[in-house]
Parts: structure tokens; C-alpha cells; sequence
């Protein structure tokens, strides 16, 4: 998803006006995550990376696809998709979708929390991290959570653009990189 981030974020973005002016975000926002997880389809990557299929055929096997999953969209949808496959970007779906995802959350006031700690979280642990991080952002917080043994203690906690790595193997780098300077 990182080699399509910058190119989905203009999409993201004129989807998402178009959407919020229509009064559309969640018919926006599901079907945009069925494309994504049809473009992210091993079978349909394949498809996607022939140089020989014309990109107006790409575009109606899309939204065959879609259409056979018993999801409707409207010529707009049709239209986004038509111009992804001519420009070569389907394959930035799952990438538009998140960012779609994450304007949609920003204007509902609501922001995905994800915290990675060395160890599982207690329910009491949690709430603490969601209030503390839905004071300091001003958002509603849903917190997902991970494990990651290699963090060794401590967690790092993500929020959009903002992360603060309380993990000890991140103290130790910081210390690392102190040291060798």
C-alpha cells in the first residue's frame, strides 16, 4: 500500500468531498472496501499486471465483480473506477480506501488508535490509553491493539500521524544512536 499512498490521497480526498456533498460516506466507504479487497485479490493482481488487457475491460470485470457481491454503485462509482483503470491505478484501491477511511473518521470526529506493546494489554490498561489519547486529540478513540514481542517491554501507540514509542527496544536505539554520536 506504501507505493500507492501518494497517488490515493488526491483520489481519497475528491471521493470523499463528493461524497460528503452527496451525503454518501458509508455507500463511498463500502464499496470502496470491496474494490480494495478485489483489487488486493492475488488472481486480480495478475489480471491487474497484464499489459495486454485493455484498461475499458479491467474497469467492467471490476465492476462485474462488484455487481455480482450484490453491492450497488452509482455512475460515479463506475466513473472512478473507469478512470483508475485508465491511469494504471486499481491496484491503489486498498490504498484509497484507507485514506477514504481515515477522512471519513476525521470528519466524524473519531480517530483509530493502534497500540503494539511486548505484552497483552488488561482491560483497565486499555481504557487508560483510549481517555488519555481521546483527551490529547480531541477524538472519539477506537483502540485496537497487537502484540509484538520484540518491543521487549513497553508499547507504541499510533495514532494517524502521531506515534510515541514507549517500547524499551525504542529507548535503546535512541540510546544507540546517543552513544554513537
Amino acid at each position: 500500500m506504501a507505493d500507492f499512498e501518494t497517488a490515493a490521497r488526491p483520489y481519497a480526498r475528491a471521493i470523499f468531498e463528493l461524497a460528503q456533498d452527496e451525503g454518501k460516506l458509508q455507500q463511498w466507504q463500502d464499496g470502496l472496501q470491496l474494490a480494495a479487497s478485489i483489487a488486493a485479490d492475488d488472481d486480480v493482481q495478475l489480471l491487474l499486471h497484464r499489459p495486454a488487457m485493455l484498461a475499458s475491460d479491467l474497469a467492467e470485470l471490476f465492476l462485474s465483480v462488484i455487481a455480482a457481491a450484490g453491492v450497488e454503485v452509482d455512475a460515479d462509482f463506475g466513473n472512478l473506477v473507469k478512470l483508475l483503470a485508465e491511469n494504471g491505478r486499481l491496484r491503489a484501491l486498498p490504498a484509497i480506501a484507507t485514506v477514504f477511511e481515515t477522512l471519513k473518521q476525521e470528519a466524524e470526529g473519531k480517530i483509530e488508535v493502534r497500540v503494539r506493546s511486548a505484552q497483552e494489554l488488561s482491560a483497565e490498561q486499555q481504557e487508560k490509553i483510549a481517555s488519555s489519547m481521546a483527551k490529547r486529540l480531541g477524538k472519539e478513540v477506537s483502540l485496537t491493539t497487537e502484540i509484538d514481542e520484540n518491543l521487549i517491554a513497553g508499547a507504541i501507540v499510533t495514532a494517524g500521524d502521531l506515534v510515541i514509542d514507549g517500547s524499551a527496544s525504542g529507548r535503546m536505539d535512541k540510546l544507540t544512536l546517543a552513544l554513537n554520536k
